[in-house]
């Protein structure tokens, strides 16, 4: 009976390892818990620097259950959706049971993500492929320039783009 007793902590130390396990470091969660700010950092040192105290093995405590409940909820997200392209694969959805398999795929972390993003800029471009850009860009917008001619300008010394002369 006495050692459960002296295993029991006190608010404080509750709130402090319940901090911890949430993320904050050793002073933020001393002071969040209502340790002094002044001496916070130092409360949060001495409550941690065994790893054999009742605090710490609180704060192990809270964070395995932390991440138990995660393994579990990722666990059963997958199991849910093997079920689900099991169905739809007996019944003959062949596109459901594809979704439901790169649904579980995205989420075992088996898929990335990609994007390109090409960006034209106009020195690259010659001076015909902007001529023919802006045509498009006045097509496309059904002549948004009215009362407006595209025009070409011969010009006596054409300027060097990309070392073409």
């Amino acid at each position: 009976m006495a050692n459960k007793k002296q295993e029991k902590l006190s608010a404080r130390q509750e709130r402090f390892a319940q901090n911890v396990a949430l993320g904050m470091n050793n002073a933020k969660a001393a002071r969040e818990a209502g340790y002094a700010p002044k001496n916070a950092a130092r409360a949060g040192c001495l409550l941690t620097k065994n790893k054999d105290s009742k605090v710490q093995k609180r704060i192990n405590e809270l964070q395995k259950k932390g991440a138990d409940r995660v393994l579990l909820t990722l666990s059963r997200h997958l199991l849910n959706l093997m079920e689900i392209r099991d169905r739809a694969f007996e019944k003959g959805s062949f596109s459901a049971a594809v979704a439901a398999e790169i649904a579980r795929g995205k989420a075992a972390g088996l898929y990335v993500n990609r994007s390109e993003l090409t960006i034209n800029k106009i020195e690259s471009m010659s001076k015909e492929e902007v001529i023919d850009r802006l045509n498009n860009l006045y097509q496309a917008t059904g002549g948004a320039l009215p009362n407006s001619k595209i025009i070409d300008l011969k010009l006596e010394h054409e300027p060097k783009i990309n070392g073409s002369t």
